[in-house]
Order: C-alpha cells, then sequence, then structure tokens
C-alpha cells in the first residue's frame, strides 16, 4: 500500500497522542469519500485500533495534550479519554445530543480533578455547540482564550477555583446564551470588559477573589435578567454605578473587600431593586449617609456596610425593613442615638454597630427582638445604665457592650442568657459585684469584665461554668478576698488574668487550671508558694509583678525565706531551675565549694574562685557548668566547638536524663551526691541566662546553693533519672 503523506501524518499524530488538525481531517474525509475504501485500509493498516475521532474530540484531546503525564495516568475522568474512540460521546465528563451527532456535544465537566494542568487550548473555542465548560478546582493556568467568544451556545462558564490568571476576554460579551460565569478565586486581572453588559440573560456574574482593577462598568446595567453579581474582594475603585438601580431583578449585589468610593451617598436607586435580598458593600471607602430608600427594600434580609466612612444617622426608617436578618453596620463614622424603632425588627437576628460614634442610652427596645443572637454595640459613646430588660433576650450567643461609657451594676438578668457564649463588658463604669445568677452561663467560653469599678469577692459560682474556655478577664477592678477554691473546676481555660485588683491569699487553686496558656497576677496582695506545675514553670516575671509576698518553692507548699522578693518575683525562670531536680541534700555553700574544689576533682577551677558580692554571675555560672559536665567551655567535641552554654542547652531541649550532662565520672556517685549535682546545675543555668536582668546576684547564688539540701531518709533511695526536657521556653 502506497503510504500518503496523510496516512504518514496520521501514524506519527497516534505515536505522539497530537491531535490532528482539522484541515487534515477534511482530507482525510474528502478522500473516504472519493474512494471508500480509503478508511477501511487505514483501518487495516493500524489493525482496527485506530478510527477517525471527530472534530469536537480532536479538540477535547488537544487539552489532554496541554496537561501533564499525571493527568493521564490518574484514575480520574481524564483516563477514559481514549484517542480510539469515534466520538467523545462516551466518555466520562462529555454529554452529547441524544443523536450522538459528531458536532453535537453539549456538555464539558472535568472539575475537582487537580492533575489537570497547563493552559486552556484555544482549540476548545471550535465546540461551537457547547452548553456547558466546566472545568473548576482543575490546575489549569493561563488565560481564558479569546476563542471563546466563538461559543455562541455556550449558557455556564465555570472555571474557578483554578490557575487562570490574565485579563477577562471581551469576546465573552459575544456568547449571547451564558447565563452563569462563575469565575470567582482565580488570578484575574485588568479591569472588567463592559462588553459583558450585551449579555442580556445573564444570571450570575461571580468574580470574587481575583485582582480584578479598575471600575465597574455602568454598562453591566444592561444585563436586564442580572440575579447575582459578587467582584467582592479585588482591587476595584471607583464609583458604584448608580444605573445599577435599573437591575430590577437583582438579589443579591456583593462588592465587599474593594476600594470602591462614591460622591456622596450610596446610591438611592438601589430602593428600585425590589427583588434585592442581599448587599454587602463592607470595608470600602464609602462616605455619606445610608439613604432611605434601602430600608424600603421589603425582602432586604442582609445589609452588610461594615468598615466605610459612613457618616450621619442611622434613621428610624430602618423599621420599615421588616424582613432584615442582618443589620452590620460596623466601624463607620454614624452618629446620634441608637433609634429605638430598631426594636421593630422582629427577624433580626445579627445587629452589629460597633465602633462607631453613637451616643446616648441603650434603648430598651431592643429587648423587642427575642430572635436576636449577636449585639455588638463597643467602641461608641454609649451612657447609662444597662437596661435590665436586656436579660430577656435568651438567645443571645454574643453580647458586647466594652468601650462605652456605662454605669450601673450587671443585670441579675443576665443569668437568663442560657446561650450566651461570649459577654464582653470591659472598659465600662461599672459597680457593684458580679452577680452570683452568672453561674446559669454554661455556654459561656469568655468572660470580659475588665477595666470597670466592679468590688466584692471573686463569686464562687464563676467556679461552676466549666465551659469557660478561652478567657476569664476580671483584671483592673476593686476585686477583693480570696480566690475562689472553686476556680479550681475550671481545668479547660486557657487565659486568666486578675492583675491589677486588691486579691490576696495563696494561689494554690491555679495549679489546678492545667489548660492555661496565659496567665497575670500582677498588682495584688498574693502570697505564700507558687504551684510547681510545668506551666508556672515558664511563666516571667510580669505574670506575678507587685506580689511581694509570693515566693518560690521546692515542694509547693512550703515557702523558700531565702526566696522572697521584696518588690516580687524577679523571674519565675528561678522557680524552674531551683527545682530542676526534687531530691534535696543538708549541705552549706562552703561545703559546695570544698566539693568543687575536691570531691569532683578540679582544683584549678576551686582555687581560682573568688566568691564575693562583686564576682561575675556568668563567668561563675559557666564554671559550674565545666565541672559538673568536665567539658572546656569551648573545646572542639562539645557541639561542633559550642560554646558550653549553649550544648548544655540544646541537651535540656532533649529527653535525655538530666545526669548525661554531667562527667562520667562523677556518674557513679551515691544518689544524693547526684541529685545535689543536678540541682547545682539549675542554679548554673540560672546564672547563665541570657538576659543579665534575669540572672540573680551574687548574694541570691549564695541563698540557692544553700536551699540544696535532703531529708536524711532520702540518703540511699535510687536517683530518679529525669527528663532534661521541662519546657520549650527553658533558658
Amino acid at each position: 500500500m502506497e503510504h500518503t503523506p496523510e496516512l504518514r501524518w496520521l501514524c506519527h499524530t497516534i505515536d505522539t497522542t497530537i491531535s490532528i488538525a482539522p484541515k487534515v481531517q477534511e482530507q482525510l474525509h474528502s478522500q473516504h469519500q472519493q474512494k471508500p475504501g480509503f478508511g477501511s485500509t487505514i483501518c487495516k493498516y493500524f489493525l482496527i485500533e485506530v478510527t477517525c475521532l471527530s472534530p469536537d474530540g480532536q479538540a477535547l484531546l488537544s487539552l489532554l495534550s496541554a496537561a501533564g503525564p499525571a493527568a493521564k495516568s490518574s484514575p480520574s475522568v481524564l483516563s477514559s479519554w481514549n484517542p480510539s474512540s469515534s466520538t467523545p460521546c462516551s466518555w466520562k465528563g462529555i454529554t452529547c445530543s441524544p443523536q450522538g451527532s459528531l458536532i453535537s456535544l453539549q456538555q464539558f465537566r472535568i472539575g475537582g480533578n487537580p492533575y489537570l494542568t497547563g493552559q486552556i487550548p484555544s482549540q476548545l473555542g471550535l465546540l461551537t455547540n457547547l452548553t456547558t465548560f466546566g472545568a473548576a478546582a482543575t490546575g489549569l493556568s493561563g488565560a481564558i482564550p479569546s476563542s471563546f467568544g466563538n461559543l455562541i451556545n455556550l449558557q455556564t462558564l465555570a472555571l474557578y477555583d483554578t490557575e487562570i490568571s490574565g485579563s477577562l476576554p471581551p469576546e465573552l460579551g459575544l456568547c449571547s446564551e451564558l447565563r452563569n460565569i462563575y469565575l470567582h478565586m482565580n488570578k484575574l486581572t485588568g479591569t472588567i470588559p463592559p462588553q459583558l453588559g450585551k449579555l442580556q440573560k445573564l444570571t450570575s456574574l461571580l468574580l470574587w477573589g481575583n485582582a480584578l482593577s479598575g471600575p465597574i462598568p455602568a454598562e453591566l446595567s444592561n444585563c436586564s435578567s442580572l440575579v447575582i453579581f459578587d467582584v467582592s474582594s479585588n482591587d476595584l475603585s471607583g464609583e458604584i454605578p448608580g444605573d445599577f438601580g435599573k437591575l430590577v431583578v437583582l438579589q443579591q449585589l456583593h462588592l465587599s473587600d474593594n476600594s470602591l468610593s462614591v460622591s456622596g451617598t450610596i446610591p438611592s436607586s438601589f430602593g428600585n431593586c425590589t427583588e434585592l435580598y442581599a448587599l454587602d458593600l463592607s470595608r470600602n471607602k464609602l462616605t455619606g449617609f445610608i439613604p432611605d430608600e434601602i430600608f424600603n427594600l421589603k425582602k432586604l434580609s442582609k445589609l452588610l456596610l461594615l468598615g466605610n466612612s459612613l457618616t450621619g444617622r442611622l434613621p428610624p426608617s430602618v423599621a420599615n425593613c421588616q424582613s432584615l436578618v442582618r443589620l452590620r453596620v460596623g466601624e463607620n463614622q454614624l452618629s446620634g442615638q441608637i433609634p429605638k424603632e430598631i426594636g421593630q425588627l422582629q427577624n433580626l437576628v445579627f445587629l452589629d454597630l460597633y465602633m462607631n460614634h453613637f451616643s446616648g442610652s441603650l434603648p430598651v427596645e431592643i429587648a423587642n427582638i427575642t430572635v436576636l443572637e449577636l449585639l455588638d454595640v463597643h467602641n461608641n459613646y454609649l451612657t447609662g445604665e444597662i437596661p435590665s430588660v436586656i436579660g430577656e433576650l435568651e438567645n443571645l450567643e454574643q453580647l458586647d457592650l466594652s468601650r462605652n461609657s456605662l454605669t450601673g451594676e450587671i443585670p441579675w438578668s443576665f443569668g437568663n442568657f442560657s446561650y450566651l457564649n461570649k459577654l464582653i463588658l470591659n472598659n465600662n463604669l461599672l459597680t457593684g459585684s458580679i452577680p452570683k445568677s452568672i453561674k446559669n452561663l454554661q455556654k459561656l467560653t469568655l468572660l470580659d469584665l475588665s477595666y470597670n469599678s466592679l468590688s466584692g469577692g471573686i463569686p464562687s459560682e464563676i467556679g461552676h461554668i466549666t465551659s469557660l474556655t478561652i478567657s476569664l478577664d476580671l483584671s483592673s477592678n476593686a476585686f477583693t478576698g480570696e480566690i475562689p477554691e472553686s476556680l479550681s473546676a475550671l481545668t479547660q481555660l486557657q487565659s486568666l488574668d486578675l492583675s491589677h485588683n486588691l486579691l490576696y491569699g495563696g494561689i494554690k487553686v491555679l495549679g489546678s487550671l492545667t489548660s492555661l496558656t496565659s496567665l497575670n497576677i500582677s498588682y495584688n496582695n498574693f502570697s505564700g508558694p507558687i504551684p510547681i506545675t510545668p506551666f508556672f514553670r515558664t511563666l516571667s516575671s510580669n505574670s506575678y509583678l507587685q506580689n511581694s509576698h509570693l515566693c518560690q518553692s521546692i515542694d509547693g507548699t512550703t515557702c523558700s525565706s531565702s526566696l522572697i522578693r521584696k518588690n516580687g518575683l524577679k523571674s519565675a525562670k528561678t522557680v524552674a531551675l531551683v527545682m530542676f531536680v526534687s531530691g534535696r541534700v543538708e549541705t552549706m555553700c562552703k561545703h559546695i565549694q570544698f566539693k568543687l574544689r575536691n570531691v569532683f576533682g578540679y582544683p584549678k577551677y576551686g582555687y581560682s574562685m573568688n566568691i564575693t558580692e562583686k564576682s561575675d554571675v556568668y563567668s561563675y555560672g559557666v564554671v559550674l557548668l565545666e565541672i559538673l559536665s568536665g567539658r572546656s567551655a569551648v573545646e572542639s567535641h562539645v557541639g561542633d566547638g559550642q560554646h558550653i552554654v549553649e550544648w548544655v542547652k540544646r541537651k535540656m531541649g532533649s529527653f535525655e536524663p538530666a545526669v548525661s550532662i554531667l562527667d562520667a565520672k562523677l556518674q557513679g556517685l551515691p544518689d544524693q551526691m547526684v541529685q545535689e549535682m543536678l540541682q547545682t546545675l539549675g542554679i548554673a543555668m540560672f546564672c547563665v541566662n541570657s538576659s543579665p536582668a534575669e540572672r540573680p546576684t551574687m548574694k541570691e547564688v549564695v541563698a540557692l546553693l544553700m536551699e540544696v539540701k535532703s531529708q536524711p531518709e532520702e540518703v540511699g533511695k535510687s536517683t530518679s533519672q529525669p527528663l532534661i526536657k521541662q519546657s520549650s521556653t527553658q533558658s
């Protein structure tokens, strides 16, 4: 058989999985019509393994050819794309017309295939009968081909959550049948082409989460069928087109997180969008008043205007919008009183008025909104007492009245908040005591009453709120008395702040709060030993400031008299170092010095030390480490030339036994002496603290060494080998 150029080209195409060019396809079909045996000759030549794939199939294979090898070998829908098929109608993700015609490919759905990468081939623009192109959540990249303008039957373009970049092709405006454009969560840049305004059948235009810039084209107001328009989270600027009021079937308008601004107010023409139920203009640069017309929208459910520069009052006409479920106008410059008419919004669930300039009292009418779940008015200029009827909002989950000038007591009725999880009243002028009804808040996770003038004792009832997991902040008040023992039940609490009060007594109960990650009890009158839990060993001195009678302890129950600070603890790390091991042996400072000179066998260090008030504490700590480890300060076998301080720190950050730091010659000594050396090791590390302010004076070092003692009955017992790692922040 004579191999025609077309046949040889076809062989090459099959061998390399490259698509047949449409021109060659036409030639092959032409020869088949002129010579009826030509097609069978080809099939015979390829042992019936090859048929002439339709033009639609060839266009689709161009997409697979652009993808990487993983796409072809993955167990996805793409693995069913067989080049030997006569049509692509049997391939997964492909839907043809009932007739199965070679030119009737209608739906293309290959979304959710991360293996599909590469650029979109322009050949796909040849699929002129395509109604659905779905390739969302894939690895496709590059620009959307301008040839997509040829898809005159396309109704849905779904290319969201991909790596698509570049600008939107204006040619999409030629796809007159388009209903849905889903191009969100991509990397599109450039402007929104005004040609999209020609799409009279367009109902959904989702472009959010890109990097589009420039103005919103006024031509989009010609998309008379538009129901959802979302361009939030882009870099759009300029004014909101007033002509958007012509979109009478528009239901959702999302323009948040851009740089939009307007001359004057939000377009009052929005009042003509009678089907609108979601309007989100948050986090732009909008100025002016909120137009009354907005509140005439009978179906408006969500009005989000957060984070702009809106001024003026919240109009009483807000009561006209009975359908409102979310009213969020925080972070603006609204002023005047909160209108009492707001209490007529019986469907309101979220009410955000925070960070404005509202003044006057909190209207009692808010208590009429019985379905309210969130009330946030923090950072305003509200005065007067908190209305006790607010306690009737039994569905509240979050209440934030902080940073105002509210006075009076916390209403007893707050005990009705059985669903409340956050109660934030800080930075007001509240007085009186915490009502005992607070024990009813069994879903509360955060309670912040700081910076008020509350007094009395901390009610034991707080200890019954075992749901408190995030934070309990009672700081900067005038609370007196001791910490109630019931607080030991708050085992899931992560942050506790009792600072700047008049509290006294011990803090042993705090040792039961095993989930704490933050604690501040500064500026009180606490006394007694500090708990010796791992958490307390990590705390900085700022947690204890101005508690002059708090002390370090070896056993957590008794104080070491020499370790009480006149101005509170200098550092809680002292606790961790002194309590490095639990054993104690009877000794004195001079006895330890004698051991350093003689028992340990390093007289050159012993004779050279002159322990006076003027000694270099850091150097003394280094000497102790050298003696205990049997290593020089810097030598090649110490951690590849590391200084001995860094070497010990690294060892202490591991999970090796503490005794492994000691000189091998010393590890066989009696257990009593090993315990003594381990405690001395802790003192040495205290001396070489990286912060000079955290190092003890030489007098304090002497006091610490004098505390290294062990009870006689412990002598002879086996030495516990604690793991070195006590804390990730250990110095």
